[in-house]
């Protein structure tokens, strides 16, 4: 811009100085007309040389030739002598000089006639040197100006960007790592603000990247948890990506398929890997269909099972995987071992259909095969025939001889019993020494009776040796027809039961079928009465709950309390019935069994509803022992009311448990997983109580009130009710002493170290109880 500026000036200078020549020389020519007219036409030469001489030195005129109008020099100045006056010297336009001097020529007039023409040359260095005078100073202008501009753009700049640099360095280091960099804040301009917008950039960055460390420090740690944890576990983990590649798998798929440690399965496919196994599939073919998934379906396939060749049973299920965008990026494949969870769900269905001491079908397997046998007998119009029967006298054999010889007595009674039956014939054993036989599709009743026969004479025969005394052991056995002697389970069960108990009243080691005119007798009757109440009282509702407290010997404060179950009468209104009524005949018909789940719900729901009441200890039946999913049904029951286990205390009688001691001490280890309490009750009945102790894992210990009632004056009670308190605080069990009836027997119990008391003394079994009014 300036450039231009400069030549412009100059041309314009230039022409301007152009003009004011023009102007200057046209007068001339005016002048020396107006001098050299006159002289030229009186001829007067000399003046005319003057003129031209002194011209010559005035106003830049370098030469003058003055010719007349023939052609003819008469004066000069300037002008070699000699020398030819010019010719075609035509006026030209002042400005198109491009040398140091300029011609030109006028002509001399006067009075309007020619006399002559002036020939001369104007020195034009003048014009030179002005425009080159004036381009110096317009270069010196500019480059001046050019200087200033620059002084004044660097200095503007430098003002500007002053803490550019800064930012620049910051920057830089802040990229190296420097995350602590920060800047001074020196102005409010944009520069400034850029400076602010670096330090929060810096603080937010800072704060990310610290994040982000810790983030990644933890995911660290969590990815070293997730590999500990992939490597600790006992499933066969393999990751194959959308290539069928595997990316990732644990020790234990290899160990779950023999193969070594050594060996690396990464960038194979997951059917490499398996054909590569140290063991065989035992179906070669199933390799193809095992992995028959396409590496690239993102579908969840069931689990599918995978048998080897030693015997071993896999599990693999497949699971698509996806990434935070729900991309699908491959899948999961887990293998586990089931063969021995295999082999304990299989013993587990044994255990719940068998008797865990005989090997012989259960009281709840009999009853599927007794559903089995009405539902076929309804639809094709068969019979069949139920059988009941006991051991006579097998107390003895458990008093005398301890539970070993009891249980050894009725393994011996089972497997010589298996021999007997037919395949499609259900032999059970029912609790204690109580069995069962279930013969479906029968022709008449003589096949029933011979086989009945048949049992008993086996069993009489049965050679038995204990501490080297010969037994003989017998049964009572009853036999029951479907249809003529009931058409349901509970009839039959019922009937046969009665017939059983006629086979012992016709002197034992007998068997005798149901009849019914031998079963009117009040005890028969009551029975059958007392199996028609309770199925009353269930369907109404007729049970009910009192309490009794047990409390601390020394201080007599509450430690707990027992639940009783009672049962309204509903021909006496106002009146309870008690327990010892109709417990025996709930225990005969099984509905004891239906009766314990509804004192444990109902107990479980008086501590869900009073959490002040420290424990509360409920009752169970011996036949309950052989009912494997009672544990299952308590605990259940416990986490629906959110109840503590611990506030649950379980008592089950010395004489059910030590009638099947292989049952009860599954059940007591059953309830202790549950987390629930268990007290042995009526302590000290049995012959050998301490012995079996060490079988029996209970917490307390409930001595039997027939030592307690009269202990005060009774030395050998004193004795043995001590020895119970002894051993009971050696092995670390609580005591209890049950019908405490006054003051002296309670002092005399302190004494004695039993820990805890109940009885009439202290206060009676009743539905409200104070400590449930908290």
């Amino acid at each position: 811009m300036l450039t231009l500026l400069v030549v412009n000036s100059v041309r314009l200078s230039q022409e301007s100085l152009l003009n004011q020549a023009q102007v200057r020389y046209t007068e001339l020519d005016t002048l020396f007309n107006a001098a050299l007219a006159a002289p030229l036409a009186q001829r007067d030469y000399a003046t005319l040389h003057e003129i031209l001489a002194e011209s010559e030195h005035q106003d830049g005129i370098v030469y003058a030739v003055l010719v007349d109008s023939s052609g003819l020099i008469v004066a000069s100045s300037g002008w070699e002598k000699g020398r030819a006056p010019p010719t075609s010297m035509a006026a030209t336009k002042f400005s198109h000089a491009r040398t140091d001097q300029f011609d030109t020529s006028t002509q001399i007039m006067l009075a309007g006639q020619k006399y002559g023409t002036l020939y001369y040359g104007v020195s034009t260095r003048f014009l030179s040197e002005a425009r080159t005078h004036l381009v110096q100073q317009s270069i010196l202008i500019a480059g001046v100006e050019i200087l200033l501009s620059t002084l004044l753009l660097a200095g503007l700049g430098y003002w500007l960007t002053r803490h550019l640099a800064s930012l620049t360095r910051a920057s830089d280091a802040f990229a190296q790592g420097r995350l602590e960099i920060r800047l001074p804040m020196r102005s409010n301009d944009e520069v400034g603000a850029l400076t602010r917008a670096f330090n929060s950039m810096a603080d937010a960055i800072a704060g990310q990247i610290g994040a982000l460390t810790a983030s990644t420090a933890q995911l660290h740690e969590e990815q070293a948890r997730l590999i500990a944890l992939l490597h600790a576990m006992k499933l066969g983990i393999l990751f194959a990506d959308t290539d069928n590649r595997i990316i990732y798998y644990n020790p234990a798929f290899q160990h779950i398929w023999r193969q070594p440690a050594g060996l690396s399965l990464h960038g194979k496919s997951p059917a490499e890997a398996i054909a590569q196994a140290g063991c065989m599939l035992a179906d070669p073919n199933q390799l193809v269909s095992l992995m028959a998934t396409p590496a690239d379906s993102p579908e969840e396939h069931p689990a599918t099972e995978i048998r080897l060749s030693d015997g071993r049973l896999l599990t693999r299920l497949s699971h698509p995987v996806y990434d935070a965008t729900k991309k699908f990026i491959g899948h999961l494949w887990m293998f586990e071992d089931v063969t021995q969870e295999q082999q304990t769900a299989q013993q587990l269905v044994y255990l719940a259909e068998r008797d865990s001491l005989t090997g012989l079908f259960n009281r709840h397997r009999l009853h599927e095969e007794m559903e089995k046998l009405l539902a076929e007998a309804e639809r094709t119009g068969t019979q069949g025939a139920l059988l009941f029967f006991d051991l006579d006298e097998f107390k003895y054999i458990n008093d005398t001889f301890g539970h070993y010889a009891g249980d050894a007595t009725l393994i011996r009674i089972a497997t010589e019993l298996s021999t007997l039956i037919r395949r499609n014939e259900v032999l059970s054993r029912l609790g204690g020494d109580e069995f069962a036989l279930l013969i479906p599709q029968i022709s008449d009743l003589k096949q029933a009776e011979d086989l009945a026969e048949r049992v008993v004479q086996a069993i009489a025969r049965l050679p038995l040796i204990f501490e080297e005394q010969h037994l003989r052991v017998t049964i009572s056995l009853g036999i029951a027809l479907y249809p003529q002697h009931g058409t349901s389970i509970e009839e039959l069960i019922a009937h046969a039961d009665t017939a059983m108990y006629q086979a012992k009243s016709c002197g034992k080691n007998t068997w005798q079928v149901y009849r019914p005119e031998l079963d009117m007798g009040k005890e028969m009757v009551a029975r059958l009465t007392w199996n028609e109440r309770l199925s009353h009282a269930f369907e109404k509702n007729l049970f009910r709950l009192h309490f009794q407290g047990v409390y601390h010997t020394a201080d007599r404060t509450l430690s707990h309390l027992e639940a009783l179950v009672r049962m309204i009468d509903e021909e006496k209104p106002g009146e309870l019935v008690m327990p010892a009524l109709f417990i025996p005949i709930a225990e005969k018909s099984g509905k004891i069994l239906e009766l314990d789940r509804w004192v444990v719900n109902e107990a479980v729901t008086v501590l869900a509803r009073h959490l002040k009441l420290r424990a509360l200890a409920i009752n169970l039946s011996g036949r309950s022992l052989a009912d494997p999913s009672l544990p299952g049904y308590i605990q259940d029951a416990l986490v629906r009311h959110g109840v503590d286990p611990h506030r649950l205390l379980i008592e089950i009688t010395e004489t059910s448990a030590i009638g099947d001691l292989h049952d009860a001490g599954r059940f007591i280890e059953a309830l202790h997983l549950t987390g629930c309490a268990t007290c042995l009750d009526d302590f000290g009945t049995g012959f050998s109580s301490f012995a079996y102790l060490k079988y029996l894992k209970v917490d307390t210990l409930k001595i039997d009130g027939l030592f307690i009632r009269d202990l005060t004056s009774d030395h050998d009670n004193q004795l043995f009710v001590k020895s119970i308190a002894d051993v009971a605080r050696g092995m670390g069990k609580i005591t209890v002493a049950e019908f405490v009836e006054d003051e002296a027997t309670l002092e005399l119990l302190n004494r004695f170290g039993v820990d805890l008391v109940q009885g009439y003394f202290l206060d009676r079994p009743i539905a409200d109880h104070p400590a449930l009014q908290g």
